[in-house]
């Protein structure tokens, strides 16, 4: 027998019917000498530090930092059952040799040895490697499995991200909540994302404009502006002057431009359309495309590559022709297919593809969310291809009674790749305004002349797209050009990085849900004011993404990588200090959210819960609790107040994973005598 391992049952059962195992076991699939099984995601973390020793329970600065010699795994509480299937299929005596099914990336990597490990284990593994979940792709893949020790230094690479997670994470929360007297969650990455916010925040805030007054004249089927005048009364001299007067064309310049086809879909270019476009938050378009992913209908979507290695060339225009049908663009305009190919620059897996199962898929049976994603990845391919976008571009100045007047107009000549996608925008709309044919000398009448005030307007809110742009191209002016991924995170982990950031209460959507911008709450401000630099570092936190990369490729060792990491935490616990006026930059942390609904006191914040200050009370509200949990939702401040305030809280996106689906609902609160909470929910209220 053989054990295959995968990350989730919904592949784990796509692979056992491919390898034949159909018979239905606890925990596991079994048939034709194959066992197949599932992790459910992290079976097995970091321990606590308190699992080290029991002193660590109360939070010392004294104690800091915290630098386990032996590094200790512990079995999530939640998922101990399959743990302990996989701890028994592993050691059973006809089982020869096991496979490494889980997501092929470095997360997917580090799930298995982390399981691996933990049960002891010591047989012989493959690594299965693939980016499709269709049949064929799965029958390749198990074709063609690789030693499991090829992979030992990606394994290398993701316990260095996880335990320079825990390092920083554990000993800066702990520093700073100590220092502060109140919880302070700091993180390697999540610490420098939420410094971009605060400080376009703060570029916002800080912004003064100047009004500024230019003259526009209406000309026979155009309208032309003056330059900028700092005095409205200057504007209006230029007005009077012209109007009814003549306008001369005195330059005229066209040029004709192109504009090529982007580039395919890795997962951060995805999210930031699907936000732009759709409104979905990154999580959201994640979670869509691992489901497309899962039902065989994309490729892998967890990959940071725009590009098709050469052997896909031939499979190309079969796929084009299937996409354009699926999308409903009609028959496509095949301009060029060698521009998606570029092996060098696919490192794990290539762009995000429709698959070829798409053809025979029931499309309108998708919930809407998930046939939006695949709608957008189809018309991607369709647009990858097609010719660039041919337009003509016209610039001309005017003078009248000495004054001098522009105008830009654009005309297109062929859509291209445009008509596909269908991008159109206002502003597109009226940059796409044609120009009559102008040339030098020609005269026009002044039919009109009109003075408008204009104001600059500061750089616009952080949104999804914004963000995710911000983190992907974070330390890139510090970084060699040959650098294969600049940044901070991976297109894997940065959903998760903003969700958390929004879940801990430091940063809060606001405005419509397809144009909610990402606002830093005034306590994610003050914990970027009080933070030292180097731990908001978008810079120094690239530079580390970069290195885990050459330990990946053996370039750097991981001894090394850690020692940095050890080295920066003990200069940060020796050397910092409270800054001036925290008092004022953090208030008092345990004001009052509201009344306690069993016995009348104050309900206060601790570290984990907003709980009564009544110590004879049991009434908490507990910050990780499962019920939020499983609807992919957190105990924030703001969702404590209004449950106190009211008994209910309306909460929107909350997520379904048994369905797929996101929906709304009103989240009730009871309890009992004892003030033991419990929660309600009424869908769609």
């Amino acid at each position: 027998m053989k054990l295959v391992i995968c990350e989730k049952p919904s592949v784990a059962q796509s692979i056992a019917k491919v390898l034949g195992a159909r018979r239905r076991k606890d925990g596991y699939l079994e048939g034709d000498g194959w066992l197949v099984s599932w992790c459910v995601g992290h079976l097995v973390e970091l321990a606590e530090p308190e699992v080290y020793d029991r002193h660590y329970r109360k939070w010392d600065r004294d104690d800091l930092p915290i630098v386990p010699q032996t590094w200790k795994y512990q079995v999530m509480e939640g998922t101990k059952k399959q743990f302990d299937v996989l701890n028994h299929l592993m050691h059973r005596e006809d089982v020869t040799g096991l496979v490494n099914a889980c997501d092929a990336g470095r997360e997917g990597e580090l799930i298995f040895r982390l399981v691996y490990d933990q049960c002891g284990c010591r047989k012989p593994f493959e690594r299965l490697w693939i980016s499709s979940m269709e049949d064929a792709a799965i029958r390749e893949g198990f074709g063609n499995l690789k030693p499991g020790s090829e992979y030992d230094l990606l394994y290398e690479a993701a316990l260095c991200r996880e335990r320079a997670d825990w390092l920083v994470g554990i000993n800066a929360t702990r520093l700073f909540s100590v220092l502060y007297g109140r919880t302070l969650h700091v993180g390697r990455v999540i610490s420098p994302t939420l410094a971009m916010a605060v400080l376009r925040e703060a570029e916002i805030s800080a912004f003064q404009p100047e009004s500024f007054y230019t003259v526009h004249l209406a000309l026979p089927g155009m309208t032309v502006t003056s330059a900028r005048c700092k005095e409205k009364a200057e504007a209006e001299v230029i007005a009077v002057a012209c109007f009814e007067s003549t306008a001369v064309v005195t330059k005229c310049e066209r040029r004709e431009r192109r504009e090529n086809a982007p580039a395919l879909y890795d997962l951060t270019s995805l999210q930031r359309d699907a936000n732009r476009l759709l409104g979905y938050t990154a999580q959201q378009t994640l979670d869509y495309a691992q489901s497309l992913y899962e039902k065989k209908l994309i490729t892998y979507p967890r990959t940071d590559s725009r590009y098709l290695t050469d052997d896909m060339e031939p499979r190309l225009p079969s796929l084009i022709r299937m996409a354009a049908w699926a999308s409903g663009s009609g028959e496509p305009r095949i301009h060029q297919v060698k521009g998606l190919i570029h092996s060098d620059k696919v490192s794990d897996h290539h762009a995000i593809l429709p698959t070829m199962s798409v053809a025979d898929a029931d499309l309108a049976a998708l919930p809407t969310g998930e046939r939006e994603i695949l709608r957008r990845i189809t018309l991607r391919l369709v647009s990858s291809v097609a010719p660039p976008c041919r337009y003509e571009e016209t610039s001309a100045e005017f003078q009248s009674e000495g004054y001098v007047f522009s105008v830009k107009g654009k005309a297109i000549l062929d859509a291209g790749w445009k008509t596909v996608e269908k991008q159109e925008t206002k502003k597109s709309r009226e940059e796409e305004k044609p120009l009559p044919l102008l040339q030098v000398g020609d005269r026009f009448q002044v039919q009109g002349a009109e003075v408008k005030e204009g104001k600059p307007k500061p750089n616009p809110h952080v949104t999804e797209d914004t963000l995710l742009s911000s983190m992907e191209r974070a330390g890139a002016e510090d970084m060699p050009e040959e650098a294969e991924r600049r940044g901070i995170g991976t297109p894997a982990t940065r959903a998760g990085v903003i969700e958390r950031l929004v879940k801990r209460g430091f940063l809060e959507r606001k405005g419509e849900k397809r144009s909610r911008n990402l606002i830093p709450t005034e306590k994610g401000t003050a914990l970027i004011t009080i933070l030292p630099e180097q731990l908001q570092s978008a810079s120094m936190t690239a530079d580390w993404e970069e290195k885990l990369l050459q330990i990946e490729r053996g370039e750097y060792s991981a001894e090394g990588f850690m020692a940095e990491i050890v080295e920066m935490i003990t200069g940060l616990v020796s050397t910092c200090q409270v800054v001036k006026e925290a008092a004022v930059i953090l208030p008092d942390a345990r004001k009052s959210l509201g009344k306690c609904p069993v016995c009348g006191a104050d309900v206060v914040e601790h570290s984990r819960s907003y709980a009564c200050s009544n110590r004879q009370c049991n009434f908490a509200l507990w910050k990780n609790n499962r019920y939020f949990e499983a609807i992919g939702k957190r105990m924030t401040e703001s969702v404590a107040r209004w449950l106190l305030k009211t008994g209910s809280v309306r909460m929107k996106d909350c997520y379904s994973r048994r369905l797929g689906k996101y929906f709304d609902a009103t989240i009730l609160l009871d309890f009992d005598e004892t003030g033991k909470v419990q929660y309600k929910m009424e869908k769609g209220r």
